[in-house]
């Protein structure tokens, strides 16, 4: 009869599932703090350019024309 200081395998396979689980869930929440103030930071950004380009259309004319040529055939 082998004894062994091992846990038995019906114990085992629960942990190592207990333990993926775990470390996955860690490893979401490290990369949600990281993410959620770059998001933040990025959002702001976009809107300080947005608004930059606002002000700097108000300053623009539109102008929509055309162009009639005159030629001395015409005449």
């Amino acid at each position: 009869m082998r004894i062994s200081s091992n846990l038995p395998r019906f114990i085992a396979i629960p942990l190592i599932l207990v333990i993926f689980v775990a470390s996955v869930v860690m490893f979401s929440v490290a990369f949600a703090i990281l993410l959620i103030p770059m998001a933040i930071m990025g959002f702001r950004f976009w809107k300080m350019i947005r608004l930059a380009q606002k002000q700097q259309n108000g300053d623009v004319i539109d102008a929509q024309y055309t162009v009639i040529e005159k030629r001395d055939d015409d005449l």
